[in-house]
Formats: structure tokens, C-alpha cells, sequence
């Protein structure tokens, strides 16, 4: 089930300014930068670049999957292994707050988000 209108407008809040103090330098978006996907439940943090190969095209390539679970009312973080499936992030699997979930991300500290 989505986000409800209220729900949404706070997280794409949250997101911007994660965004605002997270994303690279103006000079080298064009060959890297991050953004984010919602679907659902479930908010996709990526990193946009051209596709390998093709640099006409811009490839948009999930690094990080922060799940809502409504029932508890928690929020799942989830990595990508090499083998392209999700996993529980084990130091933390869940927290409280997207704000934590994105803090937690960020700190990487078994290096699963940024290696």
C-alpha cells in the first residue's frame, strides 16, 4: 500500500534535504550524482551516471532501500548485495524514524552502501 498525500509531502521533505547536504558538487553531476525512487512502501536511494558504454544514456542504479512497515510503523534498511538481491542491514536492520534510517546510510559502517 503508498504513502498517504501527508505521509509523502513529509517524506520527499526529508529527502530533499538529505539530498541537499549529501549530493556531490555541481561541477560533476553530470558524471555522478544521487537521487532517490519511491515505489510503494519503499524508497530507493541511487546513484545516477551515465550507463556504462553508452554515455548518451543515464542509468539510475539503487545502492540503498529504506522499507516502511505499516503495521509497526518502522522503517526497514535494506542493502544490495552483488548477486542484485536485497538484504537486511545487519548492524541495524530497523529504526524508528526515516531520518535515522538515512543517518544509519550514511555512516555505513560495515561499508555495504559506499564500499
Amino acid at each position: 500500500m503508498a504513502f498517504t498525500k501527508e505521509q509523502l509531502r513529509n517524506i520527499e521533505s526529508t529527502l530533499t534535504l538529505w539530498l541537499v547536504t549529501h549530493r556531490p558538487e555541481e561541477k560533476i553531476r553530470k558524471q555522478v550524482d544521487m537521487g532517490y525512487t519511491i515505489k510503494g512502501q519503499d524508497i530507493y536511494l541511487e546513484e545516477i551516471r551515465p550507463v556504462y558504454l553508452k554515455p548518451g544514456e543515464i542509468g539510475r542504479y539503487p545502492f540503498a532501500k529504506i522499507k516502511f512497515e505499516k503495521s509497526t510503523e518502522l522503517w526497514k534498511i535494506y542493502w544490495m548485495r552483488g548477486n542484485l538481491k536485497w538484504y537486511p542491514y545487519d548492524p541495524k536492520p530497523v529504526v524508528d524514524t526515516l531520518e535515522l534510517a538515512l543517518e544509519e546510510i550514511m555512516d555505513d559502517s560495515h561499508q555495504c552502501f559506499f564500499g
